[in-house]
């Protein structure tokens, strides 16, 4: 459940209806009274145990504990819009599949093509101006590179692996 950084972690993975998983990111004090008030319970944001990072840290199990008794009354997709008005970003646990769906439906182009027959890889995240990030390509066939792999492993231990077979 997320790290011991402060907040509320600063970001956690709480249980909603049907145990499905809302992840949430809460960087400081100002975040956590705007999810209090998203979650319609403005008085955690009062509670003394929850009002400042540290405090929010030394009691987490019962920080937990109160979102997710909140939370568990509808399920992550309908949650996630609430907080995100409120500029707390959230937003539901996906399957791999889920995950590359939103990103197909937000304009990300999240799989390359490898090649005819081959399957799909997953396109980098990241985009950087100066130094385009290199594109996947598919992985090998079964032995396609054997024969060059076994050569290099016999060889003297200074050799380097080939370049991109």
């Amino acid at each position: 459940m997320g790290n011991r950084h402060p907040s509320i972690a600063p970001y956690e993975t709480l249980a909603c209806r049907d145990g499905q998983l809302l992840a949430v990111a809460v960087g400081n004090d100002r975040q956590f009274r705007e999810l209090a008030r998203a979650l319609g319970a403005p008085e955690l944001a009062e509670d003394l145990r929850f009002a400042r990072n540290e405090d929010r840290v030394q009691n987490r199990t019962d920080l937990i504990k109160a979102l997710e008794g909140r939370l568990a009354s509808d399920t992550p997709h309908g949650w996630t819009e609430r907080p995100t008005a409120a500029s707390v970003p959230c937003g539901p646990v996906n399957t791999v599949s889920e995950a590359l769906e939103l990103a197909a439906r937000l304009g990300l182009d999240p799989v390359t093509s490898v090649g005819e027959g081959r399957v799909p890889q997953v396109t980098s995240p990241l985009r950087l101006s100066g130094t385009p990030v290199a594109q996947p390509f598919a992985p090998p066939r079964l032995d396609e590179h054997g024969t060059a792999l076994r050569t290099w492993l016999s060889g003297p231990s200074d050799d380097p692996l080939p370049p991109r077979m």
